[in-house]
């Protein structure tokens, strides 16, 4: 679309941030009546059903923290949100027809064998420890749900000019790919990478996710990642760094969400008899170290640029192309796109 034009990437043409549009088909007159009939009838009653899951699903997480709340031993009280949340993330992606996930361990190096699947499931979830950092492209607020049903993990947002980062709860974490991404963090909310790493790892509180692209895109092409290693105060040592690609494979409709009514695109989601996410984990020995950066590396080695590192993994693990566009154009974007739509007022945080 013309009017959106100022977003497209200038070095790839794709525009990142626009909703993709499904396959074109040529059908038959049955297939078409057919087809109008599951988008018009089957779709929507499908829809109405699954909503009143996700509700429920939503109730039961808001009871089960409040449980949380009253229990006083800290372990058990980590042991109860862990296995409810994950719980309820599973049930709210089998509600949105995510019936199964192919999740692979991946590697890049060639000739080498990449884990199989059922290796990667048994494997993945027991080499990420609580500190740890799963660093992953941003595509859908189905990405949340799909880290905690994993990895119940600490969700953080960066601040874009400190790079200093601030933890979020998990519904700030669903919502946030439907807002402007903040361009600074109230001041005194944002800490040292490692301050949150230490206290998750002290506390058993599960890894920390970050999304380096600081906002979603339409699955497309990947932003420019924010370079949250270039402050030492982000580098802890005792941390693992754990790389994701999550992507969206559809047809008709695309589980990636990037700009609109999130409602809206909740409901067409769940419309779908069923959707795809295809994650493919990094394997941990060719991830990049902080243990390799200037800042801990030993004498004579060469240090490694983590920033560069993680960019040029994601960018094979992911197989999507770097664009030159940052969350500030997302931002950018959103505010032309709110005030063309006619009567939408956006939340800001």
């Amino acid at each position: 679309m013309e009017k959106y034009s100022k977003w497209r990437d200038s070095g790839t043409g794709i525009h990142p941030f626009l909703q993709p549009a499904g396959t074109q088909t040529h059908e038959t007159a049955v297939g078409s009546v057919l087809s109008w009939a599951k988008r018009l009838v089957v779709g929507p009653a499908l829809a109405a059903v699954r909503m009143v899951v996700l509700g429920i699903a939503a109730a039961a997480e808001v009871a089960a923290s409040a449980v949380s709340a009253l229990l006083v031993v800290p372990s058990v009280r980590r042991g109860w949100e862990r296995c409810t949340r994950c719980v309820l993330a599973r049930l709210a992606l089998l509600a949105m027809g995510f019936y199964w996930i192919d999740t692979k361990r991946t590697s890049l190096q060639r000739g080498r064998r990449s884990a199989s699947k059922s290796t990667a499931k048994k494997d993945s979830i027991a080499t990420v420890k609580s500190g740890d950092v799963i660093l992953a492209n941003h595509v859908s607020y189905v990405d949340v749900l799909y880290l905690v049903a994993k990895y119940n993990p600490v969700f953080v947002e960066m601040d874009n000019a400190t790079m200093y980062v601030r933890p979020i709860s998990l519904w700030t974490a669903l919502r946030a790919p439907a807002l402007p991404t903040p361009a600074l963090l109230p001041a005194g909310t944002a800490r040292p990478l490692k301050h949150i790493t230490e206290e998750a790892r002290i506390k058993q509180n599960g890894p920390v996710v970050v999304f380096p692209e600081n906002a979603t895109t339409n699955g497309r092409a990947l932003l420019q990642l924010l370079p949250l290693f270039e402050e030492a105060g982000n580098q802890d040592e005792k941390s693992d760094l754990h790389l994701l690609a999550l992507k969206y494979p559809f047809k008709v409709f695309s589980p990636a969400y990037s700009v609109g009514s999130q409602l809206g695109h909740l409901f067409r989601l769940c419309s779908q008899l069923h959707n795809s996410l295809v994650v493919r984990v990094l394997e941990p020995d060719e991830a990049p170290s902080i243990k390799s950066s200037a800042l801990f590396c030993d004498a004579g080695d060469e240090p490694v640029d983590l920033d560069e590192a993680v960019r040029d993994k994601l960018v094979q693990l992911s197989r999507l192309r770097m664009t030159k566009l940052t969350a500030m154009d997302k931002r950018d974007f959103l505010a032309f796109y709110h005030k063309r739509s006619k009567g939408y007022k956006p939340t800001t945080i």
